[in-house]
Order: C-alpha cells, then structure tokens, then sequence
C-alpha cells in the first residue's frame, strides 16, 4: 500500500478560466501528462519521466517480457553508442545522417547514439559466428532508451529526441523460416494490442531507409496522430492510402493515427555487408536471413492516453494504469472520520492490497471526498474507493467506481473483493497460445 502524500507527482494547477498560451503544449496527451504531474520537460525533445508514469511504463515493460516469452525470445542489451564505421558499411550513415546524434571519443574515433540497433546486432552475429543453422531461428530484443535528433519535436511522448523502445531482431537460415517467425511474432503484437485493449491495425508499409522484402507499421487512431490511416467501414480493411478499397471496392474512411510499431523482413540488407553467416545443413555459409520488430514505449504509453481520454481526464489500459486502485478515506473531523478513520480506512486498503497488488491510499483527509475523488478520476485509475457515508453502516458498505462500470456500485467488504478479483482476473497477462 503505497500513501498518495508520499508520491513525488508535481501537479499544475491551472486556475479556472485561465486562458493558456503555451503554444508548445499542442496535443492532449501531452497537455495530461503534464498536468498531472506524470512527466517533466527538460530542453527540447526531452522529458524526465515522474514516478508515476514511470510505474505505467515498468507495467508495460513486463507486460512486453511475458508476450515475448511466446515466441522464445531472448532479452540482451546493446550499447547506446554505436560505431559510426558500422553505418557506414550498411549504407545508412549517408541516407539518415542528419537524424543522428553524433559523438567522437578522444581517439576521435566516431560513434552515434543509435536510433536502432541493426548495424550492431549484425556485427554482434559477425563475431560470434558463423552460426549453425540448428541455432536458428533466432530471436533477442532488448528494451532501451533510444535516440533521433528531430528536426521539430513536438507532441511530447509522441514525437521526442529520447525515447524507450522495445527492438527485436530474428535470424533465420532463409525466406520461408524468416516468413514463419514474422507471423509469429505478427500474433504477439496482436494479442499485446488485445491486452491492452487498443484498437492498433497493421497496414502494410514501404520499408523505406531501413530496407527489406516486408513491412509493417502498427497504427492506433488518434486526432493528434501525424500520420492517417484508410479502414473500410464495410471489409475493415486498412491502408495507408485513402480512396477505394482494394478487397471490395467501397470508399474508405480516412483518420488520424499514431504508429507504435514497426515489423520488418530485412533480407541480407545489414548481414551480408557486416558478414553476418550461418552454416547451412550442407555446411555452406551464407548471410543470415534477418528480421526486426519495434514497439515505441513511450510513444505508446502517450499513444494510449490520446485515443482512450478526455480532454480533461486521463483514462488508461487498465493493464497499465500507475495504479489498479485508489481508496478514499472521510474528511477529517467529519462524522464518518470518528467512526471510520485513519485506521479502519487503512485496513480497507490493505485488505485491498491483498487482492489487486497495487493500491493506492489517498491519505490527505484535510481535503474533502468530492475533491479527491475529482483528482482521482482525473488520473483515471480504473477503480475509486470510497469511504463515505455508508462506511459506518453495519456491516460497511463502500462506494465503488469503476470504468468498466456505468453507475456506482454500493458493496460491502466480501462484495468488494469478490468484484476486484474478478476485475483483477480479467486483466492477467495471457500470452500463450
């Protein structure tokens, strides 16, 4: 149980009727997250990620190892910094230089702040092998801070300098076993999607600078989304292109997307230039088949909050919210305060702890139920707690409200826990097939 008092969460007051001219402010998830006290801004393009936002993201983090696990991938870290001989070799140092963060050492040797990690991994399978084709296919990702230098970084989380990112790479001995292991993963993301309960399409895309025979983007539909997205209301297909659909024929519906993934088949595009080898069955090398899948954290987590809120309340994938659950004491000095205070509030919260996990006591009882229960439902934790009225009842009975739920629910203890099991139930990590 952890008490609200003690989060480090430096909320912005904005007075009511306050006109704001803060022109940089030009989404609303960046506009809530700043708000409320979840991220902090630094210089351009940079964000100090607050304790709370930072409890989502470890949540989403976990949430990403699990479904992993389905497809037996293997978690290692790359270096940050990246040898700027390796782009060379690839090619892409020249077509992508601008958008590098580039540094030299006092041998002035030079290294980039890597963007991704292809170049790297590659050069990794170089040392390492040739590798026996009984090894493949082969899947590691890593989950790390990235970097880009953005021309306008705006949006906050949405378009940033520094970001987190999940990137994972496969090698396979050739097209056909690089084909099935795409799929497989394909099915991963879907059901993180699923999890998360986010309405994320995959629409094929051109592979652009990062090269390869197949490509994906994974696009989540959002006002403030820089790119667009055609759904046929009639098949439900989509593309990235408006106007006829291709399966049937009828016009298409044309709206704003975030993209927070990325699938790819790369072919021999980084392996061959970095000598990157397996032996095949007739003991013959040849360059490894590669592949590679990014999931944006941070811009998901922003993502999120675009499509599922209000312009004034946050609302969250229940899977990931800071906290699963929030309990409200009585004001004190109030007659519900003498009667169910400090103590009996807190024992509600353990006996809640014990169930969800992840609760969380709103312990400031200066200020009354109504006040906090406003700043709570503008955090949007999935479930509020209160101990009103009718906690001095025999037996007690609580107010509960949910998101998933249209009116408030009156139950007493035994009620209450059977609910947030089942509540807390329907949101496990199921990932296996």
């Amino acid at each position: 149980m952890r008490l609200l008092s003690q989060i480090f969460q430096p909320i912005i007051i904005i007075p009511k009727g306050a006109k704001i001219k803060n022109t940089e402010i030009t989404c609303k998830s960046q506009k809530l997250l700043l708000e409320c006290g979840l991220i902090r801004p630094t210089s351009a393009g940079f964000f100090t990620i607050l304790p709370l936002a930072r409890r989502a993201i470890t949540k989403l983090e976990d949430l990403i190892h699990k479904c992993l696990k389905d497809v037996n991938a293997q978690r290692i870290s790359l270096p940050c910094l990246t040898s700027s001989r390796l782009w060379e070799r690839s090619g892409r140092l020249e077509d992508v230089g601008s958008e590098l963060f580039q540094v030299e050492d006092r041998h002035d040797k030079r290294y980039l702040l890597a963007p991704t990690h292809e170049e790297a991994v590659a050069d990794l399978m170089a040392d390492v092998g040739p590798i026996s084709y009984k090894q493949l296919p082969l899947l590691i990702y890593q989950i790390t801070n990235k970097y880009r230098d953005e021309l306008r970084p705006k949006h906050g989380l949405l378009r940033s300098r520094e970001f987190q990112m999940m990137d994972l790479y496969g090698f396979h001995t050739d097209q056909k076993c690089a084909e099935n292991t795409y799929n497989n993963v394909n099915n991963v993301y879907k059901k993180l999607f699923k999890i998360l309960n986010l309405p994320v399409y995959r629409v094929v895309a051109p592979s652009g600078d990062m090269g390869g025979t197949l490509s994906h983007e994974w696009q989540l539909p959002a006002t403030a989304g820089e790119d667009s997205i055609a759904i046929c209301p009639s098949c439900s297909h989509t593309s990235l292109t408006s106007g006829k659909c291709s399966e049937c024929g009828k016009e298409t519906d044309v709206c704003g997307s975030v993209e927070v993934g990325h699938t790819f088949i790369l072919g021999t595009k980084y392996s061959e230039p970095l000598q990157a080898k397996c032996i095949t069955q007739a003991s013959n090398p040849t360059p490894l088949i590669m592949s590679c899948y990014g999931i944006g954290i941070t811009r998901l987590l922003a993502a999120s909050i675009e499509a599922l809120s209000t312009d004034s309340c946050i609302r969250w994938p229940a899977a990931i919210a800071p906290f699963s659950t929030i309990v409200i004491g009585p004001k004190e000095g109030s007659k519900e305060w003498s009667l169910h205070g400090i103590q009996a509030t807190q024992g509600v919260a353990r006996c809640i702890g014990d169930v969800v996990g992840d609760v969380l006591l709103d312990d400031r009882h200066t200020l009354t139920i109504g006040k906090r229960m406003m700043m709570a439902d503008r955090m949007g934790y999935p479930n509020i707690i209160v101990c009103g009225r009718n906690s001095i009842e025999n037996p007690p009975k609580y107010e509960l409200y949910a998101n998933n739920a249209k009116t408030p629910l009156l139950l007493d203890m035994n009620e209450l826990m059977q609910f947030l099991r089942n509540d807390s139930s329907n949101n496990v990590v199921e990932c296996a097939n």
